[in-house]
């Protein structure tokens, strides 16, 4: 059955939203978001390119004075950082923004506007970043901060851009996590299990759950930084019990395992494409999710493996060696797996292909190095030498910028409905791979010939001015390639082949839908019978309810936005999910966010509370939907037609597993700080130091008992609410907001009793962060308690399913305030006592 033209016509009507200036601001459709995401990190890969080419000129001859050793030192840090924080993770990010729909059978993503508001955040973040150069002195400790360089006796006024930036930047990462793990657990298709998902699916599923911890270390760990930078306080100072080991462990916890989160993805681009080449289904399915997995839960257990020279006891170290290898199994079994899904086929050697098989290669190569520097002894050998830069680049280069490449040149036909010129790509992918390999390869002799990482220049003594300028013409090369790949890419949107639905003839969904996309994805939600959905038969017997559903959603609705939400496991559907439309407040949220990072860097400290107060308003905006609307979509027909419900609750809703999201990062958030705690408590000749008097345990104690009694007001909310006593549910939730102020009070009134100050020493610096990171939350609970007592002021019969979500949402972050509360409590003022 086609919808009529008209029932059509108001279809596409309704997503495609607003044109012009007023559409670019408000947009929240994930293609053009991910394309934006695409293209900002290109272009800082670019320019992080431009920097690299600086680096290389140095040092393409021995005492070379092209750069001076400041100058020097800030462009590597620039590289660095914008390679591992501006370009990889962000290209990847939007590339799943784009993709994972088309792959999952859905129309957008779980949280569209979460998505605006992770890009704008991203974007401010690296001008803030950028911003530096302005300033006169960028920031120059390397993109790894190491302590005490990145602190305030060594780094001046470009570390804190720095810091700030990236602050930025990590948030729109954890924005963009929780929007790729809810898409993929609750809108695929109705058929689509966990079985059946693309493996490009697994991988990123697995990387953003490893987002959502790693990322919130790093943002911890860079809170306590800019502490220290600004506000005196002491984390990262030994001369006052602080410890510069300290900010190694938080950051290379972040990270190895950042790593991966590049890398996974990046293997998932290499199944997709030997898939399309070989023309089958992957070899050993199973085998492979589960590396992917393991490859994601080892990962974090592997940060010392770059702390082998900081002096760490032996066994600790075996430990993580054994860990490094495990990894490398797990890396094969994807290698072997690929081999095994192209043995006896004869693949088309595109472009695509071209750099996959430049990936075997060359992470094949890195893997060699990785397995070599895992080994302690020899680590301890190499490790300041430019063969860890050889082996480093291998790895990211050869196992995520190659595949970055082929992604770009498999999907771009699906993006511009053109294929990219082929002798261009292949001339492309010839001054990478040959320029990578000139570029790289002379570094690990190099560094056996005793070439120092991280130095400006060298002397002729040593031998290795040919194998530098080797390096340099390479690095050239490869630039180049770069520039040809480019103008191919930007040649084919206007000149290219035409590309058909389906361009590489694959057997995933995205090639069912027409090349450009519309920009709802799927008129009719597809529903899937097998792990190729384009290479399998329909079943004889089809899943009536599945289709049922599918056929209600054909074309409609017509006057809000909607797809089927599913089971996490299954693929059974639940639900009708509403998506959010266009808005202009994950923009301002951001601008918030950025006013208030700027009030910080420039000393003007007013304006830091009132871009956080313009940022909370902007994100309640997006969060309170106007009553007329949810009124309309109660009583749409779609729901009666598909036989299910258009507002879900529990875990049903996309809410609720972005709400566990939310949690997720904030029991990380409180980990990383227990962690910090105990390192200082372990290392530290006493803990408190001498004549000092710890805290008293009173207003923990009065605001742990006031949260959890917040929390279960809120579980009774929510029964009377499903009793249909209303007035009772809402004079439960204003009983709920009382006892969250009274915590803040209790936890205002044990700051104000403190004897010491966050400045005096590393045990005051952490004993105020506790309390202050609390209240942050509490602030966050008070809103949120707030805002529901708002909502429940008037709830009609239709709006009952609503509230309930609501209450669900406010008990879930509820309990977990209240049982971060106790987790402070005992770890301050129990067990340390019970350890000192």
């Amino acid at each position: 059955m086609k919808p009529s033209p008209e029932q059509h016509a108001a279809f596409e009507r309704e997503w495609r939203g607003p044109e012009g200036w007023s559409g670019f601001f408000t947009a929240v459709n994930n293609q053009r978001l991910g394309i934006r995401f695409m293209v900002t990190a290109l272009a800082f890969f670019a320019a992080g390119g431009v920097l690299a080419l600086l680096l290389r000129i140095q040092l393409a001859v021995p005492e070379n004075d092209f750069l001076s050793p400041q100058r020097y030192n800030e462009l590597f840090t620039l590289h660095g950082s914008t390679m591992m924080f501006l370009f990889a993770v962000p290209f990847l990010e939007g590339l799943a923004l784009y993709v994972l729909p088309l792959l999952v059978g859905s129309r957008d993503v779980a949280f569209p506007r979460l998505t605006a508001f992770s890009y704008w955040t991203y974007l401010f973040g690296g001008l803030v970043f950028y911003a530096s150069l302005l300033t006169g002195s960028p920031p120059d400790a390397g993109w790894f901060a190491y302590t005490p360089l990145s602190g305030p006796a060594y780094a001046g006024k470009g570390m804190d851009f720095w810091v700030m930036g990236l602050a930025l930047v990590e948030v729109a990462g954890l924005a963009a996590a929780v929007e790729i793990v809810v898409t993929i657990l609750k809108l695929r298709a109705p058929g689509m299990s966990l079985r059946r998902m693309p493996m490009l699916a697994w991988t990123l599923l697995v990387s953003g759950f490893m987002m959502l911890f790693a990322f919130t270390v790093l943002l911890v760990a860079t809170t306590l930084l800019e502490a220290d930078r600004m506000a005196g306080t002491r984390f990262f100072d030994p001369d006052h019990g602080g410890s510069s080991l300290l900010w190694q462990h938080l950051f290379w916890f972040f990270g190895h395992p950042e790593v991966y989160i590049m890398f996974l993805p990046a293997t998932g681009i290499v199944s997709t494409v030997v898939v399309v080449a070989a023309q089958r289904g992957l070899a050993a399915y199973s085998l492979v999710a589960t590396a992917v997995m393991v490859t994601g839960f080892v990962s974090f257990g592997l940060w010392m493996h770059h702390m082998y020279t900081t002096g760490l006891p032996e066994l600790g170290m075996s430990f993580f060696a054994a860990a490094s290898l495990m990894i490398g199994v797990a890396s094969g079994i994807q290698v072997f797996a690929w081999i095994a899904t192209l043995w006896g086929r004869r693949p088309r050697l595109a472009t695509p292909f071209l750099y996959v098989l430049g990936f075997f290669f060359v992470f094949v190569l890195g893997g060699f190095t990785g397995v070599m520097v895992a080994v302690v002894p020899f680590d301890w050998q190499v490790h300041d030498t430019f063969f860890i830069v050889a082996h480093f680049h291998y790895v990211l280069i050869g196992g995520v910028v190659f595949p970055v490449f082929a992604a770009m040149h498999h999907w771009m036909p699906k993006i511009t409905g053109r294929f990219p010129d082929e002798a261009w790509g292949r001339w492309g992918f010839a001054l990478n791979f040959v320029g990578f390999n000139l570029a790289f390869f002379p570094m690990h002799i190099m560094g056996f010939l005793g070439l120092p990482r991280r130095v400006y220049t060298y002397p002729e003594s040593l031998d290795i001015a040919g194998h530098n300028m080797a390096s340099t013409i390479g690095a050239f090369l490869m630039g180049a390639g770069f520039v040809v790949m480019a103008v191919s890419l930007l040649r084919s949107r206007s000149s290219g082949k035409p590309a058909g639905d389906n361009p590489w003839s694959g057997g995933s969904l995205d090639g069912s839908v027409s090349s450009p996309p519309p920009v709802f994805s799927f008129l009719r939600p597809p529903v899937v019978y097998g792990r190729e959905p384009l290479w399998t038969a329909p079943p004889a017997f089809r899943d009536e309810r599945a289709e049922q559903a599918a056929d209600a959603l054909l074309a409609a609705p017509a006057d809000w936005r909607a797809t089927l939400s599913t089971d996490p496991l299954s693929g059974r559907p639940t639900g009708i999910q509403r998506l959010a439309g266009p808005s202009l407040a994950p923009l301002l949220a951001a601008a918030g966010l950025l006013v208030a990072l700027l009030g910080l860097l420039a000393k003007t400290y007013l304006l830091t509370p009132l871009g956080l107060i313009f940022a909370g308003a902007a994100i309640g905006c997006w969060l309170y939907p106007d009553r007329g609307y949810l009124r309309r979509i109660a009583h749409d027909a779609v729901g009666r037609r598909a036989g299910l419900p258009v507002f879900q609750t529990g875990s049903d809703s996309t809410a609720w597993w972005g709400m566990l999201g939310a949690v997720t990062i904030g029991a990380t958030a409180y980990g990383a700080l227990f962690y910090c705690w105990f390192y200082l408590w372990l290392f530290a000749p006493q803990w408190p130091p001498d004549g000092v008097a710890p805290p008293g345990a009173a207003a923990g104690a009065g605001a742990t008992i006031a949260l959890f009694g917040a929390a279960l007001a809120l579980r009774a909310a929510l029964r009377a609410l499903e009793r249909k006593r209303r007035s009772t549910a809402r004079g439960l939730a204003l009983g709920a907001t009382a006892l969250v102020v009274v915590a803040l009070v209790c936890e205002a009134a044990g700051m104000s009793m403190l004897e010491f100050g966050p400045r005096d020493h590393a045990y005051g610096s952490m004993v105020w962060t506790m309390p202050c990171v609390s209240c942050f939350f509490l602030l966050v609970a008070a809103l949120l308690d707030g805002v529901l007592c708002a909502r429940l002021s008037k709830v009609d019969d239709w709006e009952v399913p609503v509230a309930k979500l609501q209450l669900q949402l406010a008990a879930m972050y509820a309990w977990f305030v209240a049982l971060a509360s106790a987790s402070t409590l005992v770890v301050m003022h129990v067990v340390t006592r019970m350890l000192a």
